[in-house]
This record gives C-alpha cells, structure tokens and sequence, in this order.
C-alpha cells in the first residue's frame, strides 16, 4: 500500500488499545486519522492523546473519513460487528482478543470476510523473545516429538476496577472464550495442528471480590480447555482470575512443551526459556529479541510483507476458544475444531 497508512483508533474499552498507539507512536508511515469510543471520558482521552477529532459511533466516523485500516479494542461483544462492518468496505481490522465472543458472531464475521483477509489480531505471545526461542528448539528436534502442553494462566482479578460490561456474559463471552485464545494459537502455531476436538470446564466458585459487589453478580474464578490435535499432541490450558494481589506480576503465566527427548519450560512473566533433555541437563536458554505486539500488522499495511499472524490462524484461535465455553456449558462435551 503506497504512501502514509490512515487508520482509525475504534474503542478504548481495554488497555490493549496502547499497542497500537504505541507503535504509531514509533513510526512516521502511520497515521491516526480518527477516533470512535461511545464513552464520553475514553473519548475525550483518545483525542487528546491523538490529536484526532473524535465520534461516538463508527458509522459517523465512516461518512466522514477514508481510513485504510482500523483498530478495533471495544468492549468484546462488539467487535465481531464491527470489524465485519470494516470488512464490508474493504478496511483491513487490526484486533485486540478475543476477535468474537459467540459461534453467531464469529459466523457472521467469517462470511464478511470470505475471500478478503483483512483481519490480524493481536495474538502478542507469539511475538515475545521466549516464544520465539521457543519455536526454534522445537523446530531444531532439540526436546524430540511434542506429546504434550500445558499452559498456564492466572490472572489478577481486582472486582471493584472491573468495568460493568464485563459482567454481561453477552459482552464478556466467558473466562474460556476470553483467556484462552492466546495459548489455543500458540500451542497450534507451535505444532501446526489443522483439526481435533475441545472440550472445556468452567469453575462455579466466583473470583475474589465479586461477592461484594452489587447487584448479585457472578463471574467464574477459573477454567480449563483441553485441545487435541488430530495425529498429534494434547493441548491444556488452565486459565484462572486467582493471581493473588500481592503478587508483584498480574499473572505468573507459563507453559510446559513436554517431548520425547526432553522438555521446555517457558516462564513468560520471568522472560525465561528453560530446557532439558536426556542427554543435557537444564539450562537457560539464549533469547532472541521481540517485536511489540501490533507491529506485524502496520509493517503488512504500509510494507506489504505478509501477516505474522494469518487471518485463517486468528479465526480458528478464536473458534476453538468459543467452543470451549459451549463445551463447558454443556458439562464438558467435547466438540470437534476443523
């Protein structure tokens, strides 16, 4: 795409939407050339933050301006809606997670964008130094056939700074839907997985804090997804709202690859790749630099060098992780991924 890139900044509902602001931050073949944020208070912040006039609804926003792409971190109901509007019009989407929150709404997105790959979501983990470090010892045989992942997820919970929307399950999608997708992409990025079953599992104990809150809200403290990869590895991931507050990280996330040679461990919160083998004996593994997490997308907008990130990788992440929810709404059927 020739000359300076015009994009849109669309909601502000989480902090995500700093990688993206960040990065056009750092370049000077991007340009912001609109915000949208229905929140009156976010709405002002992007604009002073910006320097771009703002509008509380896209569609305003549209009649006024030609943009090339779009951010997209709305509250998460919203975006599969969005982005397929953006679609429609032929406006690549730059997404936070989760991309949709119901099998309808990622539907309905997947029929927007048949024969048009204009969706990169921001599956960050990917870009990390250990993930990349990672990805090679694999690629290399260095720990043998993988057989198994587990991957961990804790999170800090912090009941009263939760926005409302996050406890409207038709905004929110779920704790499976919103916290795995992450790890659902890395583990099949990691052994190139094209079909299996999930089957998910959802606590009934709330997270910390939620019972003192009003209006008798309810929000799962805990969940696990169990992915397998037809003719290949087990894939679970336990993601959970229990980090305690204490606790100097928000989340000691972390994921063990486990081969017939050996194993690795990756502590993502402590940026370490650990790896032993049967025939070496544990050892701090060298790190590679790391890219910022919105940075794939801008450089395939205003570079043209193709999506880190695929669009058909983004969909199927995000489908898995929604099955995983309706597996556990159904007392943990598994359901098949294609």
């Amino acid at each position: 795409m020739a000359g300076r890139i015009e994009i849109a900044v669309i909601g502000a509902a989480h902090q995500h939407v700093d990688y993206v602001l960040d990065e056009v931050a750092r370049r000077d073949d991007v340009a912001i050339a609109a915000v949208v944020e229905h929140d009156p208070a976010r709405r002002a912040a992007l604009e002073q933050r910006t320097g771009a006039p703002g509008y509380a609804e896209v569609e305003a926003m549209l009649a006024r301006h030609r943009i090339d792409a779009a951010s997209v971190v709305t509250e998460f109901g919203a975006r599969a809606g969005i982005v397929a509007t953006l679609a429609r019009r032929g406006i690549f989407a730059i997404v936070d997670k989760p991309l949709a929150v119901t099998r309808a709404g990622l539907d309905a997105l997947e029929d927007a964008l048949v024969g048009r790959p204009l969706v990169a979501l921001m599956l960050e983990k990917r870009f990390y130094p250990v993930t990349l470090a990672l990805r090679g010892v694999i690629a290399d045989g260095v720990i043998g056939e993988i057989v198994t992942i587990h991957a961990t997820g804790p999170h800090k919970f912090y009941a009263a700074r939760r926005p409302d929307w996050m406890f409207d399950a038709g905004q929110y999608g779920g704790i499976l839907a919103d916290l795995t997708v992450h790890d659902v992409d890395l583990g099949l990025w990691l052994v190139d997985g094209t079909r299996g079953t999930v089957s998910g599992w959802v606590s009934a104990v709330d997270a910390p804090g939620v019972g003192t809150l009003p209006g008798n809200r309810r929000f799962p403290s805990a969940g696990r997804a169990v992915l397998t990869v037809a003719g290949g590895p087990q894939v679970a991931i336990e993601v959970d709202w229990l980090q305690p507050e204490a606790s100097p990280r928000h989340g000691d996330y972390a994921m063990r690859i486990t081969g017939t040679r050996g194993r690795a461990d990756v502590l993502f919160a402590e940026d370490k790749l650990l790896v032993e083998t049967h025939d070496t004996p544990l050892r701090d593994w060298p790190l590679p630099p790391g890219e910022p997490p919105a940075r794939f997308a801008l450089d395939h907008l205003a570079k043209g060098v193709p999506l880190a990130v695929p669009t058909a990788d983004a969909l199927r992440a995000t489908r898995i992780a929604i099955l995983a929810q309706e597996s556990a709404a159904a007392g943990g059927k598994a359901l098949e991924w294609a």
